[in-house]
């Protein structure tokens, strides 16, 4: 128990460390912020390859393939069958595996290969992913101007929705450069969409820096909480 928990302090006083390097950037760029930049990169690099053999492929694929998931009972019978099936698993690592051959001069078109295979179902993915977001938004566009419900007409829900039916269509207006708008009431009216567009973009501006002041507050109350805690207690001072 000792142990783990010098373990745990010692983690916590370099990830204080860690933290204050980061923040040195401010004062200006120094080779202390470097160190720890790059070691902050190399940590990512090996982390990533891990958790995708630990998380991913060790217990979905190999494990199947290689039957360590039956257990062999004392009179000789099996758990499960195993399904021979998972042994096709061996051909798209093969083909993932040409890959490497980007380093070979003579084969490095193999590489463009797998490389082309890729870049397009990650571009139907793309796609299906697009359409996906960007349908239920239409549809969610259609919202109708009366609205009644069980009391009858509500005043509220009307003004809101006749308000973003508005809104959307002075943006879209906005952006609609098809026709000419020499004096047209397309013309007056698209100057409107600007100012809605700027109010989009403050409150997503305004969410953003919240999101990075909540970092900032978490970061500087695990300085000032457990950082320092964890400092005097490696050097002996006692907790406070």
């Amino acid at each position: 128990m000792g142990n783990a928990s010098t373990w745990s302090q010692v983690s916590i006083f370099v990830g204080g460390l860690g933290t204050l390097a980061i923040f040195s950037f401010l004062i200006k760029e120094n080779p202390f912020y470097r160190f720890f930049e790059h070691l902050f990169i190399g940590i990512a690099a090996g982390l990533g390859p891990m958790l995708v053999i630990r998380d991913f492929l060790w217990p979905n694929v190999l494990t199947p393939m290689l039957g360590a998931n039956i257990t062999v009972y004392p009179d000789g019978t099996l758990s499960e069958p195993y399904q021979p099936l998972y042994l096709l698993y061996i051909a798209p690592m093969l083909f993932g595996c040409l890959y490497y051959c980007i380093y070979s001069r003579r084969h490095a078109w193999l590489a463009k290969v797998v490389i082309g295979f890729t870049l397009g179902a990650s571009g139907a993915l793309a796609i299906r992913g697009f359409f996906g977001e960007v349908l239920p938004q239409i549809t969610g566009s259609f919202k109708p101007l009366v609205v009644m419900g069980s009391g009858g007409f509500m005043l509220g829900e009307s003004l809101n929705n006749c308000f973003f039916v508005v809104t959307l269509l002075l943006v879209l207006n906005y952006f609609f450069f098809t026709f000419g708008r020499d004096g047209s009431a397309q013309e007056k009216a698209a100057p409107l969409g600007r100012p809605l567009l700027m109010v989009c973009f403050g409150a997503f501006f305004g969410s953003t820096v919240m999101a990075r002041l909540a970092l900032l507050v978490e970061r500087v109350q695990f300085i000032s909480d457990d950082w320092l805690g964890a400092v005097k207690a490696l050097l002996g001072w006692g907790l406070p």
